[in-house]
Formats: structure tokens, C-alpha cells, sequence
């Protein structure tokens, strides 16, 4: 006999119902994995490939769930994709191979702790690990040789350490993070100023002075202006008005020495410390292999003489890993036009939908990870940082992109019981 003869008053109906949402343990794996993303020591990688192997075995355990999220982002695929095809024409053709897994690999991480967490649930993680990061930087900082403590660069250090800040405003301001998380996120504001500042990074310390000025307009007017109805319309107008205004009025100066003027304030020259000169050199090699380019880890190599040429240039030790420090260039030599055009789309497609998170809910956490974006974007053209495997701005870039995408991944359909009001309506036993 069955359920339907059983109960004639009762049928099922597919409804979308929440998944279960992330535990509090679920939390632990990912501040780690940021730990050691964001902080660079000897033999990371003993923890580094574990962690990655293990997000990559709960992704397929979760595969109901990610691999739907993951089609909604295939744009994210193409150039890890393009970068394993580059193993047929790149002098080294199983690093090609490696690099173009492991951009894969970047990208399934930033899926997974997008489609399980909740965007607060990421920036908490994010700041613990940047708390970790900034109590071992500060007794480190007081060199200011181009090293600081176990960073590389002082670039690299600058550009974390603004992170850090960024995140710390994050939390400091989100009245829906726990308590014991705001305290000391107010305390760390200063301190990452502080250690931006003595990095020397005038990209860095600017992108700090306005994240600050941006955040903490939204959150002291923007966020109350949703109680007057089209408030919000007419002063997102009067900023674009006022920026076009200033846009022309910054086109017509005459000699257009404004740009000169502000790079000599922060100390910087007109060549932004070498940087067109290492895009010149890209526009050069590019022009030999334009559609395809080298192919992906096929330009700094120590038996590469135009590699090690920029490096004798540029002061650097021989065989040291560098970047032609612009995505779009580092692209253009690795994997010509089309991975140019690739990296175009993704960067692009990242930010509509870091913009239409934001639109939906215009929170402090929507709102960071907004400002997450255009810093991502601002970067790209003095940066290589897009075009590299399992680093923290990359995944925070995709991670922006993704939350939107994510709400609905977190909802999955089910059969529930339906009272009818009719019996006769119920369906008739098999």
C-alpha cells in the first residue's frame, strides 16, 4: 500500500530549502590557508599543498553543491586552460602544464570558500589571519631595506599590509561581527598604517587613505540613506556628475603636468620606478610571438638572455623570479593576444559582479569587498599578481566575484509534506 493511499490529504511538493550552513570548524582550514598565503616563510609549502589538497577533496565531496557554482563561473577557466594548452608550444613545457593546474586549483579554492561561507564568514577568517601576519611583521619593520622581515619586496609587504588594513576597517565597522573581533580590529587600523607608511609605497598608502575615507563614508552616511527613497539614486548621480567634471577639467590642464606633480609629491618619477621601461621591453619580446606568446612559465628562465638582461637592469640577483609588474603585459609575453583577451574577460567579469553584489546589499561587508575589487583592478596595471598561482589577492578578487553567484548555490531543492485542502486533489495510488 502506499504513502498515497496511506494519507490521501497529503502531497509532496519541490520546494528550495537552505543547505545546512558552514560549521564554526569550517572556519579554522580557511584563516589557515590565508595564514600561510599571506605571510611568505621557508618550506610553506609543507602546508601550503595540504591545505589546497584538502579543499580540493571537500569541493568533490560537495560536488551537488560546487560543481553547479563552479559552471556559473566558467569565466574563470579559460585562462588556467589556455596556460595547460601552452605546454604544446612553451620551452618548458611541463612547468606550462604545473602553472596552468595550479591556476585551476586557485580558482576551485575561491569557489569552494565562497559557495560554504558567507561573506562575513570569509572576512573573519581573512582577519585572523591578518593579525597573525601584522604581530610578525612589526617587530620585522624597523629595517627599511628593500626587504622586511620574511617579504621578499617591500611592494609585496606594502600591498599586505594594506589588505590588512582594509580588512580591520572591515571588521571594526561591521556592527554583525562578533565583539571579541572588533576590539582588536580597531586597535590594528593604526598599526597597518603605520607599517604602510614605512614601506615607502605611495600606491599603497594612497589606496589605504581612501579605503578609509570610502568605507567610512558608507558607513557613517550611505548605509542610512536606504531609509529615504531615492536618496541613494541622486547622490550616486551627483558623484558621477562631480567626476566628470573633474575628469575634463584633468584632460584640458595645459601640459597635463598633474600626474608629474603628484608622482614628485610621493616621491616618485615619471617612469614609475622603472616600470614603463619594463613595459617597453614587454611590447618588444611580445612583437616576436604575438597570438600566442612564449607560453606560460617560458620567459624567466636563467638560460632566457633577454630574461636575464631586465634583471641585470633592474638590480636584481640572476635567476630571481620576477614580473614585468603589469598583468596585461605579463600576459601579452606569456600567452599573446588571446591570453590577453582571457585575462581581459575575467577581470572585467570579476568586477560586474563585485558591482552587482554590492547593489543587492549595500552592507559594510559587500561594500569591502567592492572596494577589494577596484583595488584588484587599480593594481592589475602596475602589478603581476592576477597572472600567478594560490595567492591571496588573486583569491580575494575571485572570492568578491563569486559571493554573489554563491547565494543561490546555498539553496538546494527538497520534497516536502503539503496538507491539501481537498482530499480528493491528492494523487491516485500507483
Amino acid at each position: 500500500m502506499t504513502s498515497a493511499t496511506q494519507t490521501p490529504n497529503i502531497s509532496y511538493q519541490e520546494v528550495m530549502m537552505p543547505r545546512q550552513p558552514a560549521q564554526w570548524w569550517e572556519l579554522l582550514p580557511v584563516s589557515l590557508w590565508f595564514v600561510v598565503t599571506f605571510i611568505p616563510f621557508p618550506n610553506d609549502e609543507l602546508l601550503l599543498y595540504p591545505l589546497a589538497l584538502y579543499f580540493a577533496g571537500m569541493f568533490a565531496l560537495r560536488y551537488t553543491q560546487m560543481v553547479s557554482l563552479a559552471l556559473k563561473c566558467w569565466p574563470l577557466f579559460l585562462l588556467p586552460a589556455l596556460a595547460c594548452i601552452s605546454m604544446f608550444w612553451s620551452p618548458v613545457g611541463t612547468q606550462a602544464l604545473r602553472f596552468g593546474i595550479m591556476m585551476t586549483l586557485t580558482v576551485i579554492i575561491a569557489i569552494y570558500i565562497s559557495g560554504r561561507l558567507t561573506a562575513r564568514q570569509i572576512i573573519l577568517a581573512i582577519f585572523a589571519s591578518c593579525a597573525i601576519s601584522v604581530l610578525i611583521a612589526l617587530p620585522e619593520a624597523r629595517s627599511l631595506n628593500d626587504q622586511i622581515g620574511l617579504y621578499k619586496q617591500k611592494n609585496i609587504f606594502a600591498i599586505r599590509m594594506m589588505l590588512a588594513m582594509l580588512l580591520s576597517l572591515g571588521v571594526a565597522l561591521d556592527a554583525k561581527q562578533p565583539f571579541i573581533a572588533r576590539l582588536p580590529a580597531w586597535a590594528l587600523i593604526p598599526i597597518t598604517l603605520y607599517l604602510v607608511y614605512i614601506a615607502d609605497s605611495a600606491t599603497a598608502l594612497v589606496l589605504s587613505l581612501a579605503n578609509i575615507l570610502v568605507l567610512g563614508s558608507i558607513w557613517m552616511f550611505w548605509i542610512n540613506l536606504r531609509h529615504i527613497k531615492h536618496l541613494r539614486t541622486f547622490v550616486l548621480a551627483l558623484i558621477f556628475l562631480f567626476g566628470l567634471i573633474g575628469f575634463l577639467l584633468f584632460m584640458n590642464l595645459p601640459n597635463n603636468v598633474f600626474v608629474q606633480s603628484v608622482l614628485e609629491s610621493l616621491g616618485k618619477d615619471a617612469t614609475l620606478t622603472g616600470r614603463t621601461d619594463l613595459w617597453a621591453n614587454a611590447k618588444r619580446i611580445s612583437a616576436e610571438q604575438p597570438w600566442l606568446g612564449v607560453g606560460a612559465e617560458g620567459f624567466w628562465q636563467p638560460w632566457v638572455g633577454e630574461a636575464e638582461t631586465i634583471l641585470d637592469w633592474s638590480y636584481k640577483d640572476p635567476g630571481t623570479k620576477f614580473s614585468f609588474h603589469s598583468v596585461y603585459f605579463e600576459v601579452l609575453v606569456h600567452l599573446g593576444y588571446i591570453g590577453l583577451g582571457l585575462m581581459t574577460f575575467q577581470i572585467v567579469w570579476c568586477f560586474f559582479n563585485c558591482l552587482r553584489g554590492w547593489a543587492a546589499d549595500q552592507n559594510i561587508a559587500t561594500s569591502m569587498f567592492l572596494l577589494i575589487g577596484i583595488i584588484t583592478v587599480i593594481t592589475s596595471f602596475t602589478e603581476s599578481y592576477l597572472y600567478s598561482v594560490l595567492d591571496i589577492s588573486t583569491i580575494l578578487f575571485f572570492c568578491a566575484a563569486i559571493i554573489p553567484i554563491s547565494r543561490q548555490s546555498r539553496m538546494r531543492k527538497m520534497l516536502v509534506p503539503v496538507r491539501l485542502a481537498d482530499p480528493a486533489q491528492a494523487p491516485a495510488p500507483a
